[in-house]
């Protein structure tokens, strides 16, 4: 017969009595003494259920405000220390800031939170960082940029060597806003814009108490200096929200000549000073010379010969190898002893374009060869035509630097007397006004502007822009052409 429900669950009771029983035989305990024990651990467990869970996070909350929840100090459950932290919430954008008071005074944590707290509200309400970033910092972000954009294939990034520069002219501001402003620690978005007007004639003052150079640096480059500062506040400081727009500085740009001025360049008659200078064994073979002084010094004198024989670039003519040079199989057999194609590749290229530059330099870039061979410089087809000499760099294919040139060239115009006509007029002469000496030259020969800004590497409209004044004076004739008839006719 199957027993009924009821009689199952009191046989369940009865076994369970009877284990319950055994556990406790060796006990000395007493009916009484169970019943109380299971008691207990019944009002734990209802007393534990009734207890609320007790926020990890937020401890010893305090609201900053009376009237308001939107901000208020805790103690972190999480944490081992017993600071206070601030925490504010923006209605209006949803977002939250939150950060150590590092003081576990409960009214000192009031005091800093509501100062943190006029601070900060603004800035979650208008979207803005609420991490403060000083001048250092800001430098820090920028050029970490920047560094990422360096290539060296032009118009695709920037060359290494803007990196450099950049890096410097960042350089400059950084020490003005030390030294000038004395705000190295202040965050960017306290420092007042109009305090930082005057930059450029502060620059100014700073040239002429550590710029060896006559002159100083040029109102154009303090310029440059000001507009790569203005990029760096606008890319960082405005787009990534650490400064409003009317937080920008205010740097007045220094007055400059138009574009279109005529460029410093030697005369036909200095021109040939220098180059005959260069030919003497006063500049060649100095009293006590070594030879590789001696080789370097030719080195010199043909990178100064192909620069005005062709209107390179610096920078370019530096970067040529000696699989660059070719010449020009149309050319007549004595063309071929004087001519040369170099080829400007795409990387060394301003434009980023490749071209050709046809030049009178064969029997320069013959000595240039045997110079280096004499002094044991390999000059393979990958090897740049202007290989730096220095003992550490033998075996090495590295050229040499423009500021190397740009010294000697200084030397030359010294000891060849030419600087003191140039410093009567006030003119500058660097290695790039080869480029302007050798434009002014084929205008005035009356050379096509198609074809010369091919040469170049540039566009018409630079050289008509630029170089305007020099087609006028070089065409009196043509443009003079009928003038006599209008004076004869005036006579009448």
């Amino acid at each position: 017969m199957t027993p009924s429900p009821d009689q199952k669950d009191q046989s369940h009771k009865t076994d369970q009595l009877q284990t319950l029983q055994e556990v406790v035989k060796g006990l000395d305990l007493t009916p009484e003494d169970l019943l109380l024990v299971l008691s207990s651990v019944v009002s734990l467990k209802n007393k534990k259920s009734e207890e609320p869970s007790q926020n990890k996070v937020f401890q010893e909350k305090y609201f900053i405000w009376e009237n308001s929840t939107d901000g208020f100090i805790y103690r972190d459950g999480r944490t081992k220390s017993k600071n206070f932290y601030l925490r504010i919430y923006c209605k209006e954008t949803k977002k939250v800031f939150s950060k150590s008071l590092r003081t576990s005074s409960k009214e000192e944590g009031i005091v800093l939170g509501r100062k943190l707290y006029q601070e900060k509200y603004g800035k979650l309400v208008r979207g803005e960082k609420t991490r403060s970033i000083t001048t250092s910092e800001l430098i820090k972000i920028h050029l970490e940029r920047e560094e990422r954009k360096i290539s060296p294939i032009p118009k695709t990034g920037i060359t290494k060597q803007t990196f450099i520069r950049k890096s410097r002219y960042l350089k400059i501001w950084e020490t003005y806003v030390r030294e000038g402003l004395e705000m190295e620690n202040t965050p960017i978005e306290k420092i007042p814009p109009d305090r930082t007007r005057d930059f450029g004639y502060w620059r100014q003052n700073q040239e002429k108490l550590t710029y060896k150079r006559k002159g100083g640096w040029s109102n154009q480059c303090i310029n440059s200096i000001i507009s790569e500062v203005k990029r760096m506040y606008h890319q960082v400081g405005v787009r990534d929200k650490f400064i409003l727009p009317s937080q920008f500085p205010e740097i007045d740009y220094l007055k400059v000549q138009p574009s279109g001025s005529k460029r410093d360049i030697l005369s036909v008659e200095e021109n040939k000073r220098l180059v005959l200078y260069l030919r003497t064994n006063q500049y060649l073979k100095p009293e006590g010379s070594s030879k590789l002084e001696q080789g370097r010094r030719s080195i010199f004198r043909e990178f100064i010969g192909i620069s005005y024989n062709t209107g390179m670039r610096p920078n370019e003519l530096l970067q040529l190898k000696w699989s660059d040079v070719s010449i020009n199989i149309t050319d007549s057999e004595e063309d071929k002893r004087v001519f040369r194609i170099l080829k400007v590749r795409t990387e060394n290229s301003k434009t980023g374009k490749m071209r050709s530059v046809n030049g009178p330099v064969g029997r320069r870039l013959e000595r240039l060869k045997e110079t280096y061979e004499s002094l044991g410089f390999e000059c393979g087809p990958d090897q740049y035509i202007f290989k730096n000499t220095h003992p550490r760099k033998k075996g090495e294919n590295v050229p040499y630097y423009k500021t190397s040139f740009t010294d000697k060239l200084d030397k030359v115009l010294i000891e060849s007397g030419i600087q003191k006509s140039l410093d009567l007029d006030g003119r500058r002469i660097t290695l790039y006004s080869s480029r302007h000496f050798y434009t002014t030259l084929r205008l005035q020969n009356g050379l096509d502007i198609h074809l010369l800004s091919k040469q170049l590497g540039t566009s018409t409209k630079y050289i008509d822009d630029t170089y305007s004044h020099i087609q006028v004076e070089s065409n009196t004739e043509r443009i003079t052409q009928g003038m006599s008839l209008l004076s004869t006719l005036q006579e009448l």
